[in-house]
């Protein structure tokens, strides 16, 4: 049965059943987003009325907000709209199912109803959005579980910023979700943030209805209905013209019409424009005057706090209680107000009206008011904070005590645009001079989060405002690593060096700094003598019996691997700065030793570090730690063969790097995610992720290279091998550059080699081969070792080509690189049929061929099927079942289904949804032929009978 309000949708029937048709898509599992757009009353918040009555006669779950013009400024406000009310509601053991894992943590930073204590205090100078999203996605995952969600939010064109980021990370991620999102926007509005509004309304995926204004036929309809006969045409006229179809106004002026006994007569259409002036607010101010005066008092109070209760806005007015009373009771009346609590006006339009028709200094000082009444509340300060950013400055340190308490809220809760915008306030203030440095340095680290203008200024002025010592060498570090992040290596060194200028070159700190100012530089392709004078200095220093700071034995260890120094001594000197660290370690120092464990090829060394520091990110809520993290465990997966696990990481260390988007991060993540898609061999989504990152790609530092190689290896898949050795050479000019010898890092003259192989240049591809193997050779780790033994197997040919393609395999054998072997296996298949040793080849192919299934590598197993069948032979059956025929993401995720975590539990860990955990699982029972859980652990150490 239809609910009762679709009676009343004037030609809104089709938009209702769009909106049903998605509900119920939801509700099976397969979630939508649906835009409502359309100008002021023209009949939006009806249909979401009409919407809600649906979703409750179908069982759904609904939450609801409402954006509004004076709160678009509070970080979440929208978001705490959405879940307060029904985590109110929930009961202890509920709650205790909802809030799990991320969802906890996110309810804890925001300060949600039931949130357990935080597990730590985040840092203030650290950006805790991605981990908050993360956790509302799996907060609102853990209840559509329950039963189907639909979020309603309207208005969302004041949304603020930190709910519509929620709002785009969570529309990518509906599909697997029973949540259908239905976001209702005004057209031409302006207040919220364009591009994040867009991201959200102009979804591809999403079904946009565009509420059209009344047909003359629906007017006249209502027009009959209301008045008793059927308008004459030029009244119908009258009505249409003042009023341009809103259903809004059209209502209003029907409305009105009946009131004065007005018959829709062709004589009568000269008082529609009058009365039609009077329902669009456009003479509300005319409507007041004709009201007591302590009316209009209350009206202009209630239209800067924009929704109250009585008495805080009889008391902003300057009434008594029954002054307040009477001027509510006539402003209801009157149909300024709506009746009940909260106050509010009975349509936005009103409300608009009468604010711009308050002057500036008028409106000024009610904010400042109201602020003031607002303040004597201990959980006000965004309200307050909000007041205060329409208000002038007057020196007063109640205001910069407030601003700033609900600017560090704001920081803390993954809103630095908004901290940004509130720290600016506070100094404007100003504040006391001896907390200036600290609001500078508070002021430019949101701005540099936010990726928002004046941040240099900012940071510079809190380095050299900050006292000596302990203080300015933190804020150098800032400062510095923001310019890092911009690629402003050479001003990144020279903030640290004139904070190091002051202090003992022997000091703790100074040496610290000095670590800092070597990594720094080495990210800089045209480094200056100092900086390769002062890497050397540090290696020597690392070298010392006398102690030394942990951060400058981790710069060592990141120095070492990159001038190809034996792998072995990176990875102890990397060993040594954790030692040294004591257990805790710096994210700068987890960042070094992470890397250079990575490039040493210490993979079983490494991965606990780095999902140690993953958990210890999402605890402390640090979302640029979290990208880092995920970057690393993204590149051990690539570089193991995992590819499904690096393109997972990637993606996420993507979509969290993607809020502040720092160059860096970008570069390094779609560097990694860009390499996944093409060794599955999809080319057509990685060509259009390599269009969205060309400008990260020609970026100058180490790391952009990543980015530039994996752009140079899709090129040549293309077929494009001119424009693939381009890449390669520019990697290759940059690192040797910035004295960056290690293949260990990145094989550039490997790639070039291959290039060179595609367009016939036999000779250079040896040269490069050649001086890559001796290198790797040098540098001693098994996968770099194999990955120079196969270009220059490829490009000598011949008997020596055979045994360096079996020292490669060789190589790989020891050095965990399943898909590098398989690659090798493959081209070694290929050179022995070519030399009609079929036999030989035809093991070596099927082995590929296995290894190419296994890790989903397409082209791999397309380049073996076809040697294969060249051979004469057949491809033997894909395993189907047992331990070998499980891939890499299978494995990893069996393994922690085997230590008992649900899928939840496995989906938060790793940064994936719940029903991919059930997919791979499903296929892990299949395959191992296990019909309970509590076999698994078993069965992975080889204890079961799992068959082939």
């Amino acid at each position: 049965m239809a609910p009762a309000s679709r009676s009343v949708l004037l030609e809104r029937n089709h938009e209702l059943a769009q909106i049903e048709s998605a509900l119920a898509e939801a509700s099976n599992g397969s979630g939508k987003l649906v835009v409502v757009e359309g100008r002021a009353g023209i009949g939006k918040t009806a249909l979401l009325d009409a919407a809600r009555e649906v979703a409750d006669a179908n069982g759904m779950r609904v939450a609801r907000a409402r954006a509004t013009e004076l709160e678009r400024g509070f970080a979440w406000g929208v978001v705490r709209q959405l879940f307060e009310p029904i985590l109110f509601a929930e009961t202890q053991d509920e709650l205790d199912d909802l809030l799990h894992g991320d969802a906890a943590l996110a309810a804890a930073l925001l300060g949600l109803p039931g949130a357990p204590p935080p597990h730590s205090q985040a840092d203030q100078r650290g950006d805790p959005s991605f981990v908050i999203l993360h956790g509302l996605y799996w907060l609102l995952a853990s209840l559509s579980a329950q039963r189907p969600v639909l979020v309603i939010v309207d208005d969302l064109h004041w949304a603020d910023a930190a709910s519509l980021r929620y709002l785009a990370f969570l529309h990518t991620r509906l599909s697997e979700l029973r949540v259908a999102v239905l976001v209702v926007a005004r057209t031409g509005a302006a207040g919220a943030e364009e591009k994040l509004l867009a991201t959200v309304t102009s979804d591809s995926g999403a079904d946009v209805i565009r509420l059209a204004p009344l047909s003359d036929d629906s007017a006249a309809h209502l027009l009959e209905r209301s008045l008793g006969e059927l308008p004459d045409p030029v009244f119908l006229d009258a009505v249409m013209n003042a009023t341009g179809g809103t259903p809004l106004l059209v209502s209003g002026v029907v409305e009105d019409l009946r009131e004065e006994g007005i018959a829709p007569s062709a004589e009568a259409a000269a008082d529609v424009e009058r009365i039609g002036m009077r329902v669009g607010g456009r003479s509300v101010r005319l409507q007041l005057s004709q009201l007591p005066a302590h009316a209009g008092r209350l009206a202009k109070a209630l239209a800067v706090l924009q929704e109250s209760d009585l008495p805080t806005a009889a008391r902003l007015a300057g009434l008594d209680e029954p002054d307040g009373t009477a001027a509510y009771t006539e402003l209801v009346s009157a149909g300024i107000f709506c009746s009940g609590q909260p106050l509010a006006f009975a349509h936005p339009i009103l409300r608009r009206g009468l604010y711009a028709d308050m002057a500036g200094i008028e409106r000024a000082q009610t904010h400042y008011e109201a602020a003031r009444l607002l303040s004597t509340r201990p959980t006000a300060h965004d309200a307050v904070a909000e007041h205060l950013l329409a208000s002038e400055p007057r020196g007063e340190a109640w205001i910069v005590e407030n601003v700033v308490a609900a600017a560090r809220a704001a920081a803390g809760a993954g809103a630095p645009q908004r901290a940004a915008v509130l720290f600016g306030r506070a100094l404007a203030e100003p504040p006391p001079p001896e907390e200036e440095p600290q609001l500078l340095l508070e002021l430019g680290s949101a701005e540099a989060s936010a990726g928002l203008d004046g941040w240099y200024e900012h940071l510079r002025a809190a380095v050299d405002v900050a006292p000596e010592g302990r203080p300015r060498a933190d804020a150098a570090r800032l400062f510095a690593r923001a310019l890092n992040r911009a690629q402003r290596f050479a001003e990144a060194v020279e903030v640290l060096d004139r904070a190091a200028a002051s202090l003992d070159p022997d000091d703790e700190l100074a040496l610290e700094l000095e670590a800092a100012a070597v990594v720094v530089g080495m990210n800089d392709p045209t480094p200056t003598g100092s900086i390769d004078g002062r890497r050397s200095a540090l290696r020597a220093r690392a070298e010392d019996d006398t102690p030394v700071p942990a951060e400058l034995l981790g710069a060592a260890a990141f120095s070492s691997v990159l001038a190809n120094e034996p792998a072995e001594v990176g990875a102890a000197l990397a060993t040594k700065a954790l030692h040294a660290a004591g257990g805790r370690p710096s994210s700068s120092l987890i960042a070094r030793t992470t890397f250079t464990l990575l490039v040493a090829e210490r993979f079983e060394q490494v991965r606990p570090l780095i999902d140690d520091s993953i958990v210890q990110a999402r605890r402390a809520g640090d979302s640029g730690r979290l990208a880092a993290g995920l970057a690393s465990r993204a590149w051990l997966a690539l570089r193991r063969g995992d590819l499904f696990g690096a393109e997972t990481d990637a993606r996420t260390a993507l979509a969290a790097a993607e809020l502040p988007a720092p160059p860096v991060y970008r570069a390094l993540n779609g560097g990694i995610l860009l390499k996944a898609q093409i060794d599955q061999g999809r080319l057509e989504s990685a060509d259009e992720l390599a269009a969205t990152l060309d400008s990260e790609a020609e970026g100058k530092s180490i790391t952009a290279a990543v980015l530039r190689l994996a752009r140079g290896r899709l090129r040549l898949e293309q077929g494009r091998a001119t424009e693939g050795l381009s890449d390669f050479v520019a990697v290759g000019v940059l690192l040797t550059s910035a004295r960056i010898e290690s293949p260990g890092y990145l094989p550039w003259r490997s790639e070039a080699a291959h290039a060179h192989l595609a367009l016939g240049n036999h000779e250079e591809a040896v040269r490069l081969a050649e001086a890559e193997l001796e290198a790797a050779r040098a540098f001693g780790a098994p996968r770099a070792l194999g990955v120079a033994a196969r270009a220059a197997g490829l490009a000598v040919g011949g008997d020596r080509g055979v045994a360096l393609l079996e020292e490669a395999i060789d190589a790989f054998d020891h050095g965990d690189a399943v898909l590098e072997r398989g690659r090798a296996l493959a081209d070694l298949g290929a050179l022995l049929r070519r030399r009609n040793q079929r036999v030989a080849a035809r093991a070596l192919l099927r082995d590929a061929l296995d290894i190419a299934h296994r890790v989903s590598a397409g082209p791999l197993a397309t380049y073996a099927d076809t040697e294969l069948r060249a051979t004469g032979a057949r491809p033997r059956r894909v395993l189907l079942t047992g331990l070998e025929s499980l891939t890499a993401s299978e494995r990893r995720i069996a393994d922690l289904a085997g230590t008992g975590l649900t899928n939840r539990e496995i989906a938060q860990i790793l940064f994936i949804t719940a029903r991919t955990v059930e997919g791979h699982l499903t296929n892990v029972f299949r395959k191992l032929r296990l019909d309970s859980r509590a076999d698994l652990g078993a069965a992975l150490t080889g204890r079961s009978a799992a068959r082939i």
